[in-house]
């Protein structure tokens, strides 16, 4: 199940384990077990800890209650996006996954069930899963790879005008992160294009 990627993606941290409540659904536990709290590649992608699934599957909720379904996170990548398990889609079994992305409020479905993720998804659509070369770019500007608890961020988020540059990055805590742009996305979601963005008081 993780062959491809055991062989590819090279483990560089990893978070001290902890006793935790067993991963639920039960078809994440081995990923838990071989690998909960690993960065992989300098942190280009992380596989959560059950702990950090609950923490990460709850804030992706409230950001996406449009979606109307339970919401399993298990990875994410170095922008914060998190990968999580879509129960409306596949089987309850196996199945698929949803990519979450807080900076531009888009849910996008891969198409490929959770058993396939590692060893197909990751390689037959790296780049839109990771974006390799703009973390190579955001390394080489000097940018600092980010910690288990980090991503690097938007400074000003997609859908409220900010660019898709490298300039609009910066490294920052994951959850206030995704706290931010929970907070950002309600608030915005339904105002009409154009709309001035009322004054917000935000919250950690």
């Amino acid at each position: 199940m993780f062959d491809r990627f055991s062989a590819d993606f090279t483990p560089t941290a990893r978070e001290p384990r902890r006793v935790e409540e067993a991963a639920s659904p039960a078809i994440l536990s081995k990923l838990f077990d071989s690998y909960g709290g690993t960065s992989f590649n300098n942190g280009i992608y992380r596989i959560h800890t059950p702990g950090s699934s609950k923490a990460a599957s709850k804030a992706a909720a409230e950001a996406y209650p449009a979606l109307r379904m339970p919401l399993v996170c298990f990875g994410f990548d170095w922008l914060g996006r998190q990968f999580a398990l879509d129960l409306d889609r596949g089987t309850r079994e196996d199945p698929e996954v949803v990519l979450l992305e807080p900076g531009t409020g888009e849910a996008l479905e891969v198409p490929v069930s959770f058993s396939e993720f590692h060893d197909v998804a990751l390689f037959r659509y790296r780049d839109s899963c990771l974006f390799p070369d703009w973390f190579a770019d955001w390394l080489a500007s000097g940018g600092a790879a980010p910690a288990f608890t980090e991503c690097v961020g938007y400074k000003r988020p997609l859908f409220l005008g900010g660019e898709d540059e490298t300039p609009n990055l910066e490294l920052t805590d994951l959850d206030v992160y995704w706290s931010r742009m929970g907070q950002l996305l309600i608030a915005t979601r339904d105002l009409p294009d154009g709309s001035p963005v009322p004054h917000l008081k935000l919250s950690n």
